[in-house]
């Protein structure tokens, strides 16, 4: 901060070609002055009544409060009046080149008069105020709705664990279930196939039998033993044959084959497409903005134009 201050030099010793550090800085002259010259600056009639304030308190302003100028940038002028219609104030020139045709026109000085105890002064305070208990309020309350989704999202995900978790027990019954039957349905086509071969074992014994005695009849029997013997026996191969027939007709020799029907697992892959879906539900705030619909209070009336550029002088 000492560095700062330094390099304020006094205006009125630097046109006497003096170094000297400045102590304060006069607001309406916009000069800075040493303690030599602020003390003449402070008992000249014309200046007696100006407003300083010390380097420490003027570096202490915002950039663009030090930046602001009492005298036009245009016309060199004193700001002697302000245009409320375009929030500006204005010089003796500015009124009758650019305002002539505005209405509300406002002595400067009457615009400045106790501005820091107006009410719009205060409403400017209490609207900041405002704002800052909204802007924590609102951070406090995102911040615990941010809070409030994570635990959201905890829940639901232990609620598709436990969807999971049940789906796997139901499909696990499922399979057991599927189990029982398909052993089932083996045992029933298993228990048949081997009754079959059973049956079948026997009638193989049975007309390997009439092969052997076939062959026996014709290299042995006689003539009419073979003729008698070979109709028994034909009759009897037939009578087998016949069955043969009627039982492969009958679909006895179907091949039978054991597979999973995939319809339903078709069907719940159609219609279960997920477990759930995020529900996005929005609800009204649980804060309220404490804003003042009408802020600002009117410091500034119209004056008469005409009377005000009669009382003016122009450069």
């Amino acid at each position: 901060m000492a560095s700062s201050i330094q390099q304020k030099l006094c205006n009125i010793c630097i046109i006497q070609h003096i170094t000297e550090d400045a102590t304060v800085r006069c607001l309406e002259c916009e000069e800075y002055f040493c303690e030599k010259c602020k003390i003449h600056h402070g008992i000249t009639k014309a200046s007696s009544n100006h407003e300083i304030i010390s380097i420490e308190n003027d570096l202490k302003l915002p950039k663009f409060v030090q930046n602001i100028k009492n005298n036009c940038s245009e016309h060199d002028e004193r700001f002697v009046l302000y245009c409320d219609q375009h929030g500006v104030p204005c010089c003796t020139q500015c009124l009758h080149n650019k305002h002539a045709e505005c209405r509300n026109i406002t002595p400067f000085q009457r615009v400045v008069h106790n501005v820091k105890d107006s009410p719009l002064f205060m409403d400017l305070e209490t609207t900041l105020s405002d704002l800052m208990t909204n802007i924590t309020n609102i951070i406090e309350d995102r911040t615990e709705n941010l809070h409030d989704l994570a635990k959201g999202q905890m829940k639901c995900k232990k609620e598709i664990k436990m969807t999971r978790d049940a789906l796997n027990t139901y499909f696990d019954d499922l399979e057991a279930d599927l189990l029982v039957d398909l052993q089932k349905t083996f045992t029933e086509n298993e228990l048949k196939i081997q009754n079959m071969l059973k049956d079948f074992e026997l009638r193989k014994s049975k007309v390997f039998k009439m092969q052997e005695d076939v062959n026996i009849v014709k290299s042995i029997a006689s003539d009419f033993q073979s003729f008698m013997a070979i109709r028994k026996l034909t009759k009897s191969a037939n009578s087998t044959e016949t069955h043969l027939q009627n039982l492969f007709d009958q679909g006895t020799f179907d091949w039978i084959e054991i597979s999973n029907s995939t319809t339903i697992l078709q069907l719940v892959k159609d219609s279960l497409k997920s477990f759930g879906k995020p529900d996005r539900r929005v609800h009204p705030p649980k804060i309220k903005l404490n804003v003042q619909k009408t802020r600002g209070a009117q410091l500034i009336g119209p004056i008469n134009i005409s009377d005000s550029k009669k009382k003016l002088p122009i450069n």
